[in-house]
């Protein structure tokens, strides 16, 4: 089909990562490879409204990812990816408190500076065979979301 043959075209170009949403009846919505992933290929940008920490202390959002953390809370910024998160929103987190769940860990998370705003990057830490799903470790370096639940 038309929809196949672009899809493919996007694949090889490497504009467009081979990735696919799938139920699982244990984890629920996950992120699989439906073509091989180099390592170093961006996956995704975590996207999602801007805000400081302090107007989001009582917001329900399972899907906030730290930006910037400050000693002044009122100077830390989180992105909420409830509204725009796109495909990073369902990509699975791993469980950091075993070796076996930091061993599934495919993806890491990049922030950078461009043109003044921080963007987060999602990024294959090493090839990606067709079939894996995706993993990430939602907690970066301040281990504030609980993961010792996660399968």
């Amino acid at each position: 089909s038309l929809q196949r043959r672009c899809r493919e075209a996007l694949y090889t170009r490497g504009e467009f990562p081979p990735v696919v949403v799938a139920f699982n009846s244990l984890e629920g919505y996950t992120v699989e490879v439906d073509g091989s992933i180099k390592d170093m290929t961006l996956i995704a940008e975590y996207a999602g409204d801007f805000d400081y920490i302090r107007n989001r202390e009582e917001d329900d959002c399972d899907s906030m990812m730290t930006l910037l953390s400050s000693a002044n809370p009122s100077k830390s910024l989180v992105a909420c990816a409830d509204k725009l998160g796109k495909i990073s929103r369902v990509i699975s987190g791993i469980n950091n408190h075993t070796t076996k769940g930091r061993k599934k860990q495919n993806i890491k998370c990049m922030r950078y500076n461009v043109d003044k705003e921080c963007v987060v990057l999602l990024v294959a830490n090493h090839d990606i065979a067709k079939g894996e799903r995706l993993y990430y470790d939602y907690n970066g370096c301040e281990y504030e979301y609980p993961t010792n639940y996660f399968i």
